[in-house]
């Protein structure tokens, strides 16, 4: 089964493109770095509230791999520079889904 994680990215008012694209580019490097699959990143255009959020998509193999992604991004100072520098830009939603085998 696969492992999706997805990050939806709400930008605070007055923040620009630009800068969520800088730390778009950030965690998407560091995501494939740490072994992330399949690293996309998406912006919504048309879906109600969720219209003009950023979201970032990764896969993993399995749990145990999504596991060892997690363990080792933790674990790097630029991720978490990252995240502290990114929650001063905007709120950030984390869902972590697994495929349904069979259907």
């Amino acid at each position: 089964m696969t492992i999706v994680a997805t990050t939806i990215v709400h930008p605070n008012p007055g923040v620009t493109w630009d800068v969520i694209e800088t730390q778009m580019k950030r965690a998407t490097s560091l995501a494939r770095k740490h072994g992330a699959e399949n690293v996309t990143a998406l912006v919504t255009m048309v879906g109600g509230q969720g219209t003009n959020a950023i979201g970032l998509l990764t896969t993993a193999e399995d749990w145990a791999t999504y596991g060892k992604i997690q363990q080792s991004l933790n674990a790097d100072p630029d991720y978490q520079a990252l995240l502290m520098d990114a929650g001063q830009l905007a709120t950030w939603e984390n869902y972590v889904s697994q495929t349904i085998p069979d259907m």
